[in-house]
């Protein structure tokens, strides 16, 4: 609370300040309020010292970027020396209270930080980057949705220098992959001065660096395990972009709350960590808040004009106007006698009886034939059908109809039961003829053919019956989701690897592979890839994942979009093995391998 804004102060001539609410910034108070223009809630940020400007000016930026995960801003300006920033409530409890009962399951942890950078992707596009995400600004509502509140402000306010677009949307992934590891492990691994303030546990560190995430809590899936490890390594590996980080985590389910909010005896445990959140920050904001919210005495819009005298004209809305289709007179000019049937059309009144009509719409003529409203004004009647007698065609189109089927049936009849006729060209009789004449010699018979020599490398057609990625330094494969696609006969669709640095995979291996088993052993003559990117070095050979480098080099070459790989000598094999030794670079400028599709010959 300062001297300037307190509870009552009203911001503006029009938002009142109810409650205080906590709030992880140093001048900076937070509040709920109330709009009484528009008479919802809204929260205030009320900026009490340091960059206030900067941070005015980011959150007009803010206000530009829409998305139902963003809290939306609503509206910037001064109070009496004091900046304000207004913005939506927010509803549901942040991450750093979600994991206070324990680290979340790794679906709603790949769920939640998958909203979030989805989220932060579409503000990026803007132009606009957070900067200073950490787990007390990621909210899940009781309805399941996932609200990112701070977005530009908060670094403005702690004087988070903007650098290049590259070097800021690295600085939200890795963040991104931060609030991962907290969902997974119910600890912050902090590295900025900012973070020590955060109420969640720090991480363990190792070397310098977070200790994995599959060390410190149980059943943390390979992928995102990984995924923590590269990003927060000491090489920039990782995604850099909360774009890239959707492509890491994708698919993932529903964010389950509805079932633990309405089950509250139900123990929290991993898996129930979001809904019990969420519901007890709901009931602990609900018990908080004033039995009787503070209200202001203003005059309602609905009784502006009762103290007007008797009989004074007073303004107002006319109805809304009966939509118009051609054909179809309005139900306010329908004549009587269209429907002598029906009573007459009754509505609501659309404004008070004590207003003054409103001036009628000049009717169109009516048209001689055509429907007419009835009392439901979305039914309609046709009219009396008409006394004269119109000319009906489906008698005519039946009998041409008839007469085009029996020309049809004719003809065919008749190439059915003609007699063959002898096509055979000029001459053919007189070869006849000196068959008959004994005089004639007969030509010698022509040699039979020689059967062609057998091919030996002859066998089934090479078909691709499974797919598997192998990481000599991981036994599980490097990102095993969706290898399918690159042998799925889609080029639409395609296989990725992780984003390294450097096309040696950071110096962290010496390479990574795809082995394709074969439906049986097989004849197989080449491989044809096809990539997203050019550059890399590929080598293939009939071994296994177990062993990539062993057996004979078959054929190597460097990766391009249409990557044909011929063999000098077809080899019969039930397994082949394409090592990639060196990464392409993609039409982005990254170091990563994006298969649409592989097939064997």
């Amino acid at each position: 609370m300062t001297e300037e804004v307190g509870r009552g102060t009203v911001l503006a001539g029009r938002y009142r300040v109810v409650d205080a609410l906590p709030s992880d910034l140093d001048g900076v108070s937070v509040w709920h309020a109330n709009d009484q223009i528009l008479d919802r809630p809204v929260r205030v940020r009320i900026l009490q010292s340091g960059a206030v400007a900067p941070a005015l000016d980011a959150a007009r930026r803010a206000a530009l970027v829409t998305d139902a995960r963003l809290v939306r801003v609503l509206d910037v300006g001064m109070h009496e020396g004091v900046g304000y920033v207004v913005s939506e409530q927010i509803t549901g409890a942040s991450l750093a209270q979600l994991v206070e009962r324990g680290p979340l399951t790794p679906d709603q942890a790949r769920a939640v930080v998958g909203e979030a950078a989805a989220a932060l992707e579409v503000a990026r596009r803007r132009g606009v980057h957070h900067l200073a995400l950490r787990p007390s600004v990621v909210h899940v509502s009781a309805d399941g949705r996932v609200l990112v509140s701070g977005l530009a402000i908060d670094a403005a306010l702690l004087g988070t220098a903007l650098t290049d677009p590259r070097a800021t949307s690295r600085t939200d992934t890795v963040d991104l992959v931060r609030l991962l590891y907290t969902g997974l492990t119910g600890r912050w691994p902090t590295d900025r001065d900012h973070d020590r303030d955060t109420s969640v546990q720090p991480a363990p560190v190792l070397d310098g660096r977070p200790v994995p995430p599959a060390e410190i809590a149980a059943g943390v899936p390979n992928d995102l395990d990984t995924l923590c490890v590269v990003t927060l390594g000491p090489h920039e590996d990782g995604p850099h972009t909360p774009g890239e980080l959707v492509h890491e985590l994708e698919p993932w389910g529903e964010i389950r709350v509805g079932r633990a909010a309405e089950e509250p005896d139900e123990p929290a445990g991993a898996g129930g960590a979001v809904a019990a959140g969420a519901a007890a920050a709901a009931a602990a904001a609900a018990a908080d808040r004033p039995a009787a919210p503070v209200r202001v005495a203003r005059q309602s819009v609905r009784s502006a004009f009762d103290e007007l005298p008797a009989g004074a004209p007073r303004p107002g809305t006319p109805p809304p106007a009966v939509p118009r289709r051609q054909g179809v007179l309005p139900a306010t000019a329908a004549p009587a006698a269209a429907a002598p049937s029906a009573g007459p059309a009754t509505y609501p009144p659309a404004v008070p009886a004590s207003l003054p009509p409103v001036a009628p719409t000049p009717e169109p003529e009516p048209w001689d034939s055509g429907p007419a409203f009835t009392d439901d004004p979305f039914t309609f009647v046709e009219d009396e059908p008409e006394t004269g007698r119109r000319f009906d065609p489906t008698a005519l189109v039946l009998v041409i109809v008839g007469v085009v089927v029996l020309v049809g049936l004719v003809f065919a009849a008749r190439a059915l039961f003609a007699p063959p006729v002898d096509d055979r060209e000029p001459g053919a009789g007189q070869e006849t003829a000196a068959q008959e004449d004994p005089a004639t010699p007969e030509p010698a018979p022509a040699a039979p053919e020689e059967p062609a020599a057998p091919d030996q490398a002859a066998g089934p057609v090479p078909v691709v019956a499974s797919i598997r990625t192998f990481d000599p330094t991981d036994p599980a494969g490097e990102r095993v989701e969706n290898v399918e696609l690159a042998v799925d006969g889609d080029p639409s669709t395609f296989w990725f690897s992780y984003t390294y640095n450097r096309p040696d995979f950071g110096g962290l291996k010496e390479g990574m592979g795809l082995e394709l088993a074969l439906a049986g052993q097989s004849t197989v003559s080449g491989v044809t890839l096809h990539v997203n990117g050019t550059g890399g070095n590929v080598e293939v050979r009939a071994t296994t994942a177990e062993a990539p480098t062993e057996g004979e080099l078959l054929a190597s070459g460097t990766l391009s979009q249409d990557t044909v790989l011929t063999f000098a000598e077809p080899v019969q094999a039930s397994t082949i093995v394409l090592y990639f030794t060196e990464l392409p670079t993609n039409a982005a400028g990254q170091f990563r391998l994006e298969v649409t599709e592989i097939t064997v010959s």
